[in-house]
């Protein structure tokens, strides 16, 4: 049960890491996907974590776990989405809602 508290904190996070980025540099917003996951897998291999040992779920190659385990960690961050959403807040819409851009920011105006 610890694991799976664990992935879910995780999850959210990550989930609030990736939005705060999304906050500073708003052209990652497009790869947002691909960015979640790359950084969920990376930090998965960072922590050096591998849930499914925990469950005794055995993999041929240790990497495999954590990949793995990283994988589960960035689908978290639907779930969080999801949850958020279903809520009510702002943080459960879209990236592209949530983080608008309007273009290159004119000095003249």
């Amino acid at each position: 049960m610890y694991h799976f508290a664990a992935i879910a904190l995780l999850g959210l996070a990550l989930f609030k890491l990736v939005d705060v980025l999304e906050d500073v540099v708003p052209g990652i917003t497009k790869y947002h996907s691909v960015f979640t996951l790359l950084a969920a897998v990376g930090g998965a291999f960072a922590l050096d974590y591998r849930l499914f040992d925990g469950w005794n779920i055995g993999f041929e190659e240790e990497w495999m776990s954590t990949l793995a385990t990283g994988l589960v960690i960035g689908g978290m961050t639907s779930v969080w989405r999801a949850a958020f959403h279903y809520l009510g807040s702002s943080e459960g819409d879209a990236p592209e809602v949530r983080h608008p851009h309007h273009g290159p920011r004119s000095m003249a105006a």
